[in-house]
């Protein structure tokens, strides 16, 4: 169960001299939406919600609450990015209740088939369990390590779709992912090479993501094959602050057309398959959130690559994981 735990956040409101508060909730919360407004307006605040989209920690609507009219906002579900704003902002984590030690538990023999050295990674949402699970672990035997937050995340151990320094030059055997999807255990995977665990607490099950990893790394390629026979380019750059690579994009023009390809830059604060159909470009590289061109590579009808991948489509270099750092 996610807590909100509003009452704490109330301790970090009174610190502000606010009357109007901008809320902004991603997806999966927009169901507590009436008891943020409830509890606030109940304690005399007005408060305003972002409607639009929100991607994570790189993505604060803090010029759009700004322009409402709002003293402050509160970006819930996601750990401090950034630190410049035109109004001053919140981040709230939300935490999730359910129990990490459980699912290591009805798995041990699966992880202990994997080595003796084990590095630790999760979300947000369950970073403030990964002690405990640490502790579990070495209870067995084994010898744990929780890599430091990075340039873009908050807490050890943390990663991010965008950022797995965490998970870097750990020494460890395999590494075990607590939480849920695979998108984030596939990306340790290939930012180590090592094998990864993906262990689901709500699911109770703890699963090698190797077939996954292949089937992304099989699709990645056939994109970048089909990509390297167009010849008219355009490089998306988002313009979100958390998420603005427009140094890498110039250098990714050079690249473009030092191997005989023309090239335009797009700025979109939107970056959806709309826009990729609406130009007549052939191929599209996103200087953006890296997730982009993976996650939403079924809804592109062209060829959509990553920084990282256009790198790899000209020199044939191992495939890696494209990763955005400090901004």
């Amino acid at each position: 169960m996610l807590r909100l735990e509003l009452d704490e956040l109330l301790q970090e409101v009174k610190v502000h001299d606010a009357r109007i508060i901008g809320i902004q909730i991603p997806a999966g919360l927009r169901q507590s939406a009436r008891e943020i407004s409830s509890f606030f307006e109940s304690r005399g605040y007005d408060v305003i919600f972002s409607g639009d989209p929100s991607y994570g920690a790189c993505d604060i609507a803090d010029h759009e609450m700004a322009a409402a009219g709002a003293d402050l906002l509160i970006h819930f579900g996601h750990s401090r990015m950034l630190d410049k704003f035109e109004i001053p902002v919140i981040y709230w984590d939300v935490k999730d209740d359910i129990s990490i030690k459980e699912v290591l538990s009805s798995n041990i023999s699966k992880i202990r088939s994997l080595g003796d050295k084990v590095g630790l990674a999760t979300t947000v949402q369950h970073v403030h369990k990964l002690g405990e699970a640490a502790e579990f672990l070495r209870a067995e035997g084994m010898v744990v390590q929780i890599g430091g937050p990075g340039s873009r995340a908050s807490y050890p151990g943390q990663v991010l779709g965008c950022s797995f320094e965490a998970i870097e030059d750990l020494d460890v055997d395999f590494y075990v992912y607590i939480g849920t999807g695979y998108f984030h255990p596939i990306g340790i995977s290939l930012s180590t090479d090592k094998e990864v665990l993906y262990c689901d607490p709500y699911l109770g099950t703890c699963v090698s993501i190797d077939d996954e990893r292949n089937k992304i790394l099989k699709k990645r390629y056939a994109m970048m094959s089909k990509a390297r026979d167009k010849r008219d380019f355009a490089i998306l750059i988002s313009t979100k602050r958390g998420q603005n690579r427009y140094e890498q994009a110039l250098y990714i023009k050079k690249l473009l057309k030092k191997n005989g390809k023309s090239c335009q830059l797009i700025f979109a604060e939107e970056i959806n398959k709309y826009l990729v159909q609406d130009f007549d470009f052939e191929a599209y590289i996103v200087a953006a959130c890296p997730r982009i061109a993976i996650d939403d590579a079924p809804l592109f009808d062209k060829p959509v690559l990553t920084v990282a991948e256009t790198e790899i489509m000209f020199n044939n270099n191992d495939y890696v994981f494209d990763e955005i750092r400090k901004i």
